[in-house]
């Protein structure tokens, strides 16, 4: 896995700087993990289409084969099923919306 810089530790000043510390090519603290992230943002919006009444069984198999991946620290396998399985379901018009910020 090549990553190029360490972890941020102190944020972007108007996008222009910003000091990482640590090994580069280190592994990501749990907090920036961008493949956990994705598996945590994965579960909940399952869960949410879940109590919606919606099936979502063949899905929750699918995440799961990607935590294992993840748990076994086959990151690439992990990242590619749980962005598979993201990029089907807003393919599928079921996507997490940010809350706006302009009101």
């Amino acid at each position: 896995m090549t990553r190029g810089e360490g972890e941020v530790v102190e944020w972007p000043r108007g996008l222009v700087s910003y000091v990482p510390r640590g090994r580069a090519d280190a592994d990501p603290s749990p907090e920036e993990d961008r493949t956990a992230n994705r598996l945590v943002l994965a579960s909940r919006l399952l869960g949410l289409l879940r109590a919606r009444g919606e099936p979502v069984d063949r899905e929750i198999l699918r995440l799961r084969a990607a935590e294992r991946a993840f748990a076994a620290r086959d990151r690439k396998t992990a990242t590619e099923l749980v962005d598979q399985l993201l990029g089907e379901l807003e393919s599928r018009g079921h996507t997490v919306e940010r809350p706006r910020t302009d009101r």
